[in-house]
């Protein structure tokens, strides 16, 4: 996935990500790690960031209790 960011982030961050869901008529929350970033300047001063993640793996909702052994 693609991210057009305002500030510069480091390779290899996680980061939360909510993304709209019709299935579950709400947002799910996702992680995903930073795998590289570009600067791309929209200014003479300001830069905005391309940032291309990876997902690590979504988080179970809010309503759901983890499951025990």
């Amino acid at each position: 996935m693609l991210l057009l960011l305002p500030a510069k982030v480091d390779n290899r961050q996680v980061v939360e990500i909510q993304v709209p869901s019709e299935v579950r008529k709400g947002q799910i929350n996702k992680l995903g790690e930073v795998r590289w970033t570009r600067s791309i300047p929209v200014s003479a001063r300001r830069n905005m960031y391309l940032v291309g993640i990876c997902f690590l793996f979504e988080l179970p909702a809010p309503d759901q209790s983890p499951q025990t052994c």
